[in-house]
């Protein structure tokens, strides 16, 4: 088989919905912030950066290629 078995692959599976919490966390964190303090900015770079991550994630889960 080329591909796994889903039920192989729980641990892939999860990483998307694990990194979903961690951006709400995040969100959190940033809504109490001033809107240009720098570590406000340094949140939302986190973010940008799981939120990529988790795409990536879900395209490859689901076989969908990125369109560029």
């Amino acid at each position: 088989m080329a591909t796994a078995l889903p039920l192989f692959n729980w641990q892939k599976q999860a990483e998307p919905i694990r990194l979903q919490g961690d951006r709400e966390q995040l969100l959190v964190r940033i809504a109490k912030l001033r809107p240009h303090a720098h570590k406000r900015l340094a949140l939302e770079e986190r973010v940008r950066q799981i939120t990529l991550r988790q795409i990536e994630l879900e395209n490859e889960l689901f076989g969908r290629e990125c369109s560029q």
